[in-house]
């Protein structure tokens, strides 16, 4: 039998139930309140007291299964940061007034059997060891907390890495704010009218789940946690994701193994400095491609949780790890194994400096379905770039070359070759306004120009800048100066670090690099009009012959 329950509780009621235990699952992402959190909630605690209002916390997301009054335990799906903060903010003020049963109570269920009692809060999360942290804090007494205020503390602020969890600096945290607050310095009796206050006249609302099995109450609770989180709330969805994935290794029994393939999942995106969303955001492509779908992205969220065709929906969890993990192996291949072959490793370079990122999700979605192992492979690779490299190009600095990069996505997903995307009748003059591109334009003009890879570290230099204007010769002949400043004809690539010289010391400077095109940027000992007009020319050139489509 499933059923649904939600009925608003004061503190005293949520807490102090001393056969009930709050259980966090494995899934659920460590706790993370910090210092501006508890504050706000300290401070907001404090107003409504002074005001004499009832004060709401918010909602927290249990589930049940059918031997609830067997075990007691309910599984938080949401609400976790709430109610571990507001159990730090109890025990201290059960420290500091020891005698209140109600709020000792709050703290701790009691066993079936034996003596010991056990915190309220249970963590089985496994990407941090808070329910350590929890049963540490279970122990602190007045004393102890003093000593590790104390050992964590500089110029009266606690240093949050000296603290041994994050559990215990919200505890440290408040311990601080009540024996520092005036209100309550030698003043007992009101210190006791505000614990009385926060255990009867602050609320939660929590909403219960109740199932036969333990799995089909958290699907249930996922389902209400999503459609609340879908409207305002902070969270990010790869917690949502990382629920729909867990649960789906809880219906196998596969929990364990699960756990493991997360915590390296994650562990390798961190060491790749990406988010879980970053690779779920590549991953949506890959899937959107198989689809053909090229209209507008859907949210991250919506697209994973509500799509029919969704791998979370569809796929068991360990096949959409691993397809998770493919796409991790592709981006460290973009930023680490590919530099090693200079060929492959210029046109990325070029496409890097692209003004947002679609272009790189048609490289991922690439690789995903193409080895580039064998010359051949190599030489395709290369091709589909160069293509890329057109399309974006020419089509420009805009969002709008979303809608031809889904088309390339949806192209390749289907194991065929994208056009070359040559242009038919483009001229000279379209190279005269650059725009955001120019840096790509100009990693491409180095390279038509030199046919050498680009340096792994460059910068882009321009001859002449604003400021030289007061220093060019008569010779200069132009409308404005910013179209001589971004023109392609003056922008050089550096393998050698920039410096903010005039246009005269640049001859001297140009020629410590180790590069002909740069100690040929500047002819003779100054850039003269006519140097800069040869040199913009040769440039357009170039880029004209990469562009053009070749007339029959």
């Amino acid at each position: 039998m499933i059923s649904l329950t939600a009925e608003q509780k004061s503190i005293e009621s949520m807490f102090c139930q001393t056969t009930e235990q709050y259980v966090i699952p494995q899934y659920q992402r460590p706790y993370s309140w910090g210092n501006e959190q508890c504050y706000q909630l300290y401070q907001d605690l404090m107003d409504a007291f002074i005001d004499n209002e009832p004060y709401f916390v918010g909602n927290v997301i249990l589930a049940r299964n059918k031997n609830f009054d067997l075990t007691g335990e309910s599984s938080v799906v949401d609400g976790q940061q709430r109610l571990i903060t507001l159990w730090a903010l109890i025990k201290v003020l059960s420290m500091l007034m020891p005698e209140l049963n109600s709020l000792r109570s709050a703290l701790y269920v009691e066993p079936w059997e034996g003596n010991d009692n056990l915190p309220k809060i249970k963590s089985y999360i496994f990407e941090n060891d808070d329910n350590s942290a929890l049963i540490n804090i279970y122990s602190f007494d007045k004393a102890k907390t003093e000593e590790r205020l104390k050992a964590t503390t500089i110029n009266d602020d606690i240093i949050e890495s000296k603290c041994s969890s994050a559990i215990e600096y919200s505890l440290l945290l408040f311990y601080q704010l009540f024996t520092n607050d005036l209100r309550f310095v030698n003043n007992e009796t009101e210190l006791n009218r505000f614990a009385k206050y926060l255990m009867k006249r602050v609320s939660l609302l929590p909403i219960v789940q109740t199932a036969e099995e333990e799995k089909d109450a958290i699907g249930k609770a996922l389902t209400i946690f999503e459609t609340i989180n879908n409207r305002g709330m902070d969270l990010e969805d790869a917690d949502i994701f990382k629920a729909r994935l867990y649960e789906s290794a809880y219906k196998k029994d596969q929990r364990d193994d699960f756990v493991a393939q997360w915590v390296d999942f994650k562990a390798e995106c961190n060491a790749q400095r990406y988010s879980v969303d970053d690779i779920f955001r590549f991953y949506s492509h890959i899937i959107r491609g198989k689809q053909k779908i090229t209209s507008g992205e859907k949210k991250l969220r919506e697209f994973f949780t509500n799509e029919s065709f969704s791998p979370l929906l569809t796929l068991p969890y360990d096949r959409v790890l691993g397809e998770l993990n493919k796409v991790l192996a592709i981006l460290k291949y973009l930023k680490i194994e590919c530099r090693k072959d200079k060929d492959i490793n210029t046109w990325l370079q070029i496409i890097n400096e692209y003004s947002n990122q679609y272009p790189i999700y048609a490289v991922v979605t690439y690789l995903y379905h193409y080895s580039v192992e064998t010359e051949v492979e190599k030489k395709d690779f290369l091709d589909f770039l160069q293509s890329l490299v057109r399309f974006c190009l020419y089509t420009g600095a805009t969002t709008s070359v979303k809608f031809g990069i889904y088309n390339i996505i949806r192209t390749i997903s289907f194991q065929k070759k994208i056009e070359s995307y040559r242009v038919e009748g483009i001229t000279l003059a379209y190279f005269n306004h650059l725009g955001r591109l120019k840096n790509s334009f100009a990693l491409l003009a180095y390279h038509l120009c030199t046919s050498d890879p680009i340096p792994d570290k460059y910068t882009i230099d321009k001859i002449v800048n604003l400021r030289d204007e007061e220093i060019l010769g008569s010779d200069w002949k132009y409308d404005n100066i910013n179209d001589i400043c971004n023109s392609i004809g003056n922008l050089v690539v550096l393998d050698i670090p920039k410096k903010y010289n005039s246009m005269h010391d640049k001859t001297t400077y140009y020629n410590t690099s180790n590069v002909r095109y740069v100690k040929d940027a500047i002819e003779g000992d100054t850039f003269t009009y006519s140097n800069w007009k040869s040199r913009d020319v040769k440039m357009k050139e170039l880029l004209l012959s990469f562009f053009k489509k070749n007339e029959l």
